[in-house]
Order: structure tokens, then sequence, then C-alpha cells
């Protein structure tokens, strides 16, 4: 710690300092984790950006990545970074008439079917990243067949590179019956945790008793 002071002509005096450090120095092995060492390049973002497209998860973008240069320590960014570059293309891509467009709609179809429901989540700047919406028969069958739903994130959407994750239940008859749509820009833990709580409460807070999911 070094505390100084300046004089009205701009020199410095100090006037104490402590030369010992209050914690460990990073390691070596560590030091990549640093922001000031962090920084995606643009041959990763390029391939990023085409394996995305190609429908490929970003995690798994990661993954390869990293195997490709001997280990994250090598790669130069981080499992985090890749979500939030990924996410901040997404929403340049979202044209806020689109996104104007979409919540006019839910809100004309709301006037048409008083259970139609729906919510959208959006960034500090406004910007949409996720929105989920469910019919009355969605609900409907949810009062009544909701025990066991599955969730699948395995679809997108050509435009926006959405995940589209439609949830799923099955009624007395062993027949499919859509239970809602959510439309999500990432697949974080964050996102889940907006799109679970939104569920729930759009469906009078009954909780399913099981969840079948594609991935961990």
């Amino acid at each position: 710690m070094v505390r100084f002071s300046v004089s009205q002509d701009g020199l410095c005096s100090v006037n104490k300092s402590v030369e010992s450090h209050n914690h460990e120095l990073a390691r070596p092995d560590d030091q990549y984790l640093f922001r000031s060492a962090r920084s995606i390049s643009d041959d990763n973002a390029a391939v990023l950006k085409s394996m995305i497209e190609a429908g490929i998860r970003t995690v798994d973008v990661f993954t390869y990545l990293s195997n490709e240069v001997g280990g994250v320590a090598n790669l130069g960014f981080t499992k985090r970074d890749g979500y939030n570059h990924i996410q901040k293309e997404r929403r340049v891509m979202f044209e806020s008439g689109d996104t104007n467009s979409l919540i006019k709609l839910f809100k004309e179809r709301a006037i048409d079917d008083h259970m139609f429901a729906w919510d959208v989540e959006t960034d500090k700047d406004g910007c949409l990243l996720n929105f989920f919406l469910v019919d009355d028969l969605g609900r409907i069958d949810y009062d009544c067949f909701g025990d066991v739903i599955i969730f699948d994130t395995s679809y997108r959407l050509n435009k926006y590179e959405l995940a589209c994750a439609p949830i799923v239940g099955v009624n007395n008859h062993w027949q499919n019956v859509l239970l809602g749509v959510v439309f999500l820009s990432d697949e974080t833990i964050a996102s889940f945790t907006w799109l679970f709580q939104t569920f729930i409460r759009i469906m009078d807070n009954k909780h399913p008793i099981t969840i079948f999911i594609d991935q961990d």
C-alpha cells in the first residue's frame, strides 16, 4: 500500500508505504484468469460464431477450442467470456422493431385469450434476452398432467440463433401436450433460473415432480 499527496505544483510526496503484501500472489498457472490477461482473438471469435451457427452449443465449442491449444490456460479466455461474447453477438442481431412487434403480438393475443400468459427478460440496456409463452390449453393441461415435464433445448432458430425450448408433458392418452415454449439467448444458470421461476409463477405456483432434460 502506498499513500501519497500531490502538491499544487504537481509534485507527489509519499506519506506511507507498506511493502508487505496482504495475500499470496497468484500462481503462474492461474494468471490466465485475470481480466487483464483474457481476450478472444479474431480467429477464436470466428470459430465461435461459425460453430454456434451450425447448432453446436457454446460449452462444446469452448471445450473444442481449449483442447486444440492444450488446455484452458492456453486459450486466452474463460467459458464465461465465451458465453458473454455469444450473447453480445445475439443482442446486436435483435432489432428494436422486432422486439416491439413481438411484445405487441403477445398483448394482442392476451386480449383474445385471457389465459394466454407471457413474460420477457431484458438486459440493462433493454435488449431482449429470453421470452416465455403459454396458451390456455397449455395451462389447463399442466394443471391436469404437470407432474412430469420434458424440457429440451436442442432446437435453434435460423435468424437469431435462439434456443427454442418447448416444455412438454404427457396426457392420460399417452399423447404429448405442449405446456409452454421458451426462447433462450443462452443456456446459462441465470437464464434457466429466470425460465423456471417464470414458469412456476405463471402456472399458479404448481411445481412439477420430475423434469426430464437433454443435458446435465
